[in-house]
């Protein structure tokens, strides 16, 4: 029959091992009537099937009898391996091993490209902040005790204000400058020098910085043999003047019995510097020195050259007062001064053909010598100073260092120095003498109070009773007269100062920060020569540099070096490593 005669195997109908494993037996198909222990599902190894039992066959046959169709009798070896025609059947599919994946060789090229893109820039950032570091010295943190590395008001003021092209020279190789090795021994950081000029230079494309090593270009020493230009020396110049700063301009050793102490006064040297040889004219202060004269005035001078006036020293008896002088200065003199000599100093107030103004300071100072020429000269200018008295305090709150004699004095209100000041803190006046104002005004003379002690001062005159019988009262110790001069070009002022103390001169008071001696000498000196205002007042700032550089705490350090630097920032990176890496691996 035909029934019996057709394949059941046709390649319509053939199944693949691997499809009969995956397709469940149906409730219809004839394999699921047939105990799983006696169904063999897999062929033999060497490619042929198994064969059913005999009793299998029976059934097959009796199931046919019975109108189902009947199942494939067993075929032979020979039946089982002969080839079936390419086009008829499909041979089973081999598991294929699974294709490269182009686009993770992609992916891979992609993630080295952007590692080193990466690196690449951080490369050229570094680059880039290190050439805007030279361009731009600002931009470079300064954690230095006290700032040193950084412009004061004043200095950034004066930098800014520069009009004529400045150069300042450093006398040393750039390197060397840099690099604190200049000086060390006197525990002094010279790369001050270069910080600040550099960061002048940033403010004002005027002033340039140049560095000059003298070993290698002695040529430019030759220039200035007068000045003895030596390695460490800084040297400002214009069209108009140059200014030569000596290292010990711009730092002060001292010596102590724990050591040697190094201060910086860079800041204020440069911007007096800068703001000197920019100025159209300069003051100039004479100082006598034929009479023995008490005071050091070498921190004076350097107070009146670091605030644009030029100095200069005469001996009143053989010379002549400079036609240009407009401050002239008695340095508590230990002798008394001739006719001669005092007609040079009325003249020199008096002069109608001058007209500037012009001013005499005189200093003294408790127990100096009788001087009765000086004496009665100021006594006509309305000033009476009491020679062999001393002020003397009582109250502990006016007073310092447990010496009555260092006086706190009070600022008159009767004139204002500066309209820039109007309070210099602490004045100190120590050891002061006395000063009696004989009138308010006279003969166009009008007298003035520019200091005063408190009114628990008494006078002490080394007597007992002055001591055990005390007349307290307040004191002038500094007072002023003024008298105007009519000259061919207007008016202009005729000012004598007295003050009845020589050591507010001295080194620890003049240039301390403690006190307001040094500024207010300086706008005294501005007043009385009629140049108040005219430039910046540079305020000589001493900062002590052989401390320990770094003014960050502990944990301050602890925060930037180990917080950020080394956790926080190599974490956000290795997060954002592996936030890449995933999103990669999805793509």
């Amino acid at each position: 029959m035909d029934n019996e005669n057709k394949n059941p195997l046709t390649p319509e109908e053939e199944s693949t091992p691997a499809q009969e494993a995956i397709e469940p037996a149906g409730p219809e198909s004839p394999a699921a009537e047939i105990p799983a222990e006696e169904t063999q599902t897999a062929s033999e190894p060497d490619g042929t099937q198994g064969e059913a039992p005999a009793e299998e066959t029976s059934t097959s046959s009796q199931d046919a009898a019975d109108g189902e169709p009947p199942m494939q009798d067993e075929q032979e070896p020979s039946e089982a391996l002969a080839p079936v025609p390419e086009a008829d059947t499909e041979k089973p599919q081999k598991p294929k091993k699974p294709k490269k994946d182009s686009h993770k060789g992609k992916y891979r090229g992609i993630s080295l490209a952007m590692t080193a893109g990466f690196l690449v820039v951080v490369i050229l950032l570094n680059v880039v902040v290190s050439l805007l570091a030279e361009r731009y010295p600002s931009m470079n943190l300064d954690l230095t005790e006290g700032h040193v590395n950084t412009l004061s008001d004043s200095a950034a003021e004066i930098a800014s204000n520069v009009q004529n092209p400045t150069t300042i020279y450093i006398m040393a190789s750039e390197d060397i400058a840099k690099s604190d090795t200049l000086l060390a021994e006197y525990g002094i950081k010279y790369s001050q020098v270069s910080a600040l000029a550099e960061k002048m230079a940033e403010r004002n494309s005027n002033i340039s910085v140049e560095y000059i090593d003298l070993d290698q270009n002695p040529a430019f020493a030759s220039e200035y043999q007068d000045d003895g230009l030596m390695t460490a020396d800084v040297l400002v110049k214009t069209d108009k003047r140059y200014r030569v700063l000596a290292y010990t301009d711009l730092f002060d050793v001292q010596y102590s019995q724990t050591g040697m102490v190094a201060y910086s006064m860079v800041d204020s040297a440069l911007a007096s510097a800068v703001s000197s040889v920019n100025a159209d004219t300069l003051p100039l202060a004479v100082f006598d020195t034929g009479h023995n004269e008490m005071m050091d005035t070498t921190l004076y001078k350097n107070l009146l050259t670091s605030n644009n006036f030029e100095t200069q020293e005469i001996n009143l008896l053989t010379d002549e007062i400079p036609e240009n002088a407009q401050l002239f200065v008695l340095a508590t003199p230990a002798t008394d001064y001739t006719p001669d000599e005092i007609e040079k100093l009325e003249a020199f107030l008096n002069d109608e053909s001058k007209a500037s103004d012009r001013s005499l300071l005189v200093t003294f100072y408790p127990g100096q010598d009788a001087l009765p020429n000086l004496t009665d000269f100021l006594k006509e200018w309305g000033l009476d100073v009491q020679q062999s008295t001393q002020v003397v305090e009582t109250d502990p709150n006016s007073y310092i260092t447990s010496d009555p004699s260092y006086l706190l004095a009070n600022q008159s209100g009767d004139i204002t120095l500066s309209r820039a000041t109007s309070d210099y803190g602490y004045l100190l006046m120590p050891q002061s003498c006395p000063i009696n104002l004989l009138f308010d005004e006279r003969n166009g003379i009008t007298t003035h109070t520019l200091a005063t002690s408190s009114s628990s001062a008494f006078l002490y005159d080394g007597t007992e009773e002055s001591i055990s019988n005390p007349q307290t009262g307040e004191h002038t110790l500094a007072a002023l007269a003024q008298k105007t001069i009519t000259t061919g070009e207007g008016e202009a002022t005729a000012n004598v100062v007295a003050l009845g103390s020589t050591f507010m001169f001295v080194d620890g008071i003049i240039n301390s920060n403690t006190f307001g001696d040094g500024r207010y000498l300086t706008d005294l000196a501005k007043y009385v020569t009629g140049t108040e205002g005219e430039t910046t007042a540079v305020e000589t700032r001493q900062v002590q540099t052989s401390i320990a550089d770094i003014s960050m705490s502990l944990l301050q350090v602890m925060v930037f070096g180990l917080g950020i630097f080394t956790i926080l920032i190599p974490l956000i990176v290795v997060v954002i490593g592996v936030v890449v890496y995933y999103r990669r691996r999805r793509l």
